[in-house]
């Protein structure tokens, strides 16, 4: 008989402290000290995706295989959470290179008028698409973009693996059938993860190539020794991002058995697993101290076409 057990309390424990994040932003957003179209948005979505995340882990802890729609769900929207919680990161980068480089772009991704050509922003699109990275030595100012088509689909691969995971009889685990199409789906998985372990370490040189610009041209009294605090953070937050890399790489299905969670579940998975996307949310979310006195972001104005583009400040957080 079903029943409430250990791996339940474990996840119900983590949604707990996942709600007091969420908490915290809309409480932030309804009283206006964040702007909705910010970087906090995506820290706010990602925040979401792990309750609903929880609330899979805490139904596939109860029922185990009885109802194999949570188990897919949980696998996915995992994912689902590393995926947000990586493109969040690298938001916060921008962001920061937005409100506090002289020029006020990020040389991550340029700042654009609202209203692009419908044909360039089609051309650029299907250039990142089909060329990847490469499509880079096309439009070489916007190392981002090809950041969002990496992610993206490898995130589209992850779930491709946990929608395959619905033709298989999980009901008979240890059929060669069932094996068969867990292992394929551990492939994509693991395809997919290391696309985001590629990233993140492209992360972490962008973050240091950032702290060795501020420390060259920032004074040494406005920050930790001489580095921005919000970059410090930022820093800090990688190593937990990290660690869920790889353990999205080395994550087994053998984790799961017939039942639902296996005995070493909650160790492996919820150490390695959601404990480390926890911390990276609760780092970033410790950003919005440290970047309070930040110079305003600037608003970009195009004018016409050839023309240069001005910066004027904006006085709204974002």
């Amino acid at each position: 008989m079903s029943k409430f057990n250990g791996e339940a309390g474990a996840g119900l424990l983590f949604m707990i402290l996942y709600l007091f994040v969420f908490i915290w932003l809309f409480y932030a957003y309804i009283t206006h000290r964040m702007k909705w179209r910010s970087r906090w948005s995506v820290l706010f979505f990602h925040v979401a995706i792990r309750l609903a995340s929880q609330g899979c882990a805490i139904g596939f802890a109860i029922l185990g295989f009885a109802n194999k729609n949570i188990f897919i769900a949980f696998l996915i929207l995992g994912a689902e959470g590393y995926f947000t919680l990586v493109l969040c990161t690298f938001r916060f980068v921008i962001s920061w290179h937005q409100h506090n480089l002289p020029n006020g772009v990020s040389w991550l991704e340029p700042r654009r008028g609202a209203k692009i050509d419908s044909r360039a922003r089609i051309r650029r699109l299907l250039a990142f698409l089909f060329l990847g990275p490469f499509a880079l030595l096309i439009y070489h100012d916007n190392i981002m973009a090809a950041f969002h088509v990496l992610l993206a689909l490898a995130n589209s691969t992850i779930i491709v693996g946990g929608c395959y995971l619905l033709n298989a009889d999980l009901s008979q685990f240890d059929s060669d059938d069932t094996q068969r199409k867990i292992r394929v789906a551990r492939v994509t998985r693991t395809t997919g993860q290391g696309v985001f372990l590629a990233c993140n370490a492209a992360l972490l040189a962008i973050i240091l190539v950032t702290i060795r610009n501020n420390r060259r041209t920032a004074p040494r009294k406005n920050g930790w020794f001489g580095v921005h605090p919000t970059l410090v953070v930022l820093l800090v937050t990688w190593v937990p991002l990290i660690v869920r890399g790889t353990y999205g790489i080395l994550h087994s299905p053998n984790t799961y058995g017939e039942h639902g969670f296996s005995s070493h579940y909650t160790l492996v998975e919820y150490l390695m697993g959601v404990t480390t996307e926890w911390l990276a949310c609760v780092l970033l979310s410790c950003t919005y101290a440290t970047s309070r006195h930040d110079p305003p972001k600037s608003e970009f104005k195009p004018q016409g076409e050839g023309e240069t583009r001005e910066l004027e400040p904006v006085h709204a957080s974002s």
